[in-house]
């Protein structure tokens, strides 16, 4: 029996295709999960049958529509009953050493609100998941950005993305796709902001609680596998997705900047403009 139960919160969307990892690492799992919560956002692919089949036990609620990564992680934590929630992609595979390792780390750090593992791909090859506030230098160097690709020193300011730590290291913020969070933690900044459809909305989660006075840990002596957006490389939206979640940012933490922002803004939207012209885009949406 685990000291510290843990609840699992899982989202999908047309994640059938990707799933028997995560579904057999949950049900290796079972000793260390309080309960487990899959919020599915309008799946066609028979997504909630195979989790039902698989995972009898499970709680899955079926949102008639697509509400969007935040607000399902929202419905999920508010029906968790332990103190301690797991957020886990529907393409990861972990193992109940990973989670209890994370959960004794937890146990040393009081102040911490969350910490996350280090990620890799299948292939062990590293998967950068650390990452600075976006500032109006660093977010042109974020995924989906025209510079990407272009590789700065570890110590530039404009650096977006960094290098996993080699000890345990608080960050400033780290991607959602396998996080171990404090359940009051989360509740006492008003959990995620469902104004995030999908992207940037694990940072803006990580900014609220530093600035609330919290912690944000990774450990890199744990290692997660995950098939980076396994369930979602084909979908030719993501990078309006993303920006959105830029927009969204900025003008919630740094409304002062109204020349700097319009910039920006400007900028996204000949990015948004490319992309419509070639059909590939989405409507703008909430942002």
């Amino acid at each position: 029996m685990d000291p510290v139960p843990v609840s699992l919160v899982v989202v999908t969307c047309q994640s059938a295709p990707v799933l028997d990892p995560l579904l057999e690492s949950v049900a290796a799992a079972s000793a260390a999960l309080g309960d487990t919560i899959f919020v599915d956002n309008a799946s066609t692919d028979g997504t909630c049958e195979l989790i039902g089949r698989r995972l009898p036990g499970a709680t899955i609620v079926a949102n008639s529509e697509n509400r969007g990564f935040a607000a399902a992680v929202n419905q999920g934590v508010d029906l968790a009953t332990a103190g301690r929630v797991l957020l886990a992609n529907p393409d990861t595979a972990w193992t109940v050493a990973d989670l209890r390792a994370l959960n004794a780390f937890l146990d040393t750090r009081p102040r911490a609100a969350a910490v996350c593992p280090r990620l890799i791909f299948p292939d062990g090859a590293p998967q950068a998941s650390v990452r600075r506030f976006p500032t109006h230098a660093n977010i042109w160097f974020s995924r989906h950005s025209p510079l990407r690709g272009v590789r700065l020193g570890a110590g530039s300011r404009a650096a977006y993305t960094l290098d996993d730590p080699a000890d345990p290291q608080m960050v400033e913020a780290v991607a959602a796709t396998f996080m171990l969070l404090r359940r009051d933690a989360f509740h006492a900044v008003g959990g995620m902001d469902a104004g995030y459809f999908l992207y940037v909305e694990d940072t803006d989660l990580c900014k609220r609680w530093r600035d609330a006075g919290y912690e944000v840990w990774m450990d890199p002596r744990v290692a997660v596998r995950h098939h980076w957006q396994g369930g979602s490389r084909r979908d030719p939206t993501l990078r309006a997705h993303h920006r959105n979640g830029i927009r969204r940012y900025f003008r919630k933490h740094h409304p002062q900047r109204r020349l700097a922002n319009g910039l920006l803004f400007a900028a996204l939207g000949l990015l948004d403009w490319k992309d419509r012209s070639t059909g590939t885009a989405p409507a703008r949406g909430r942002s």
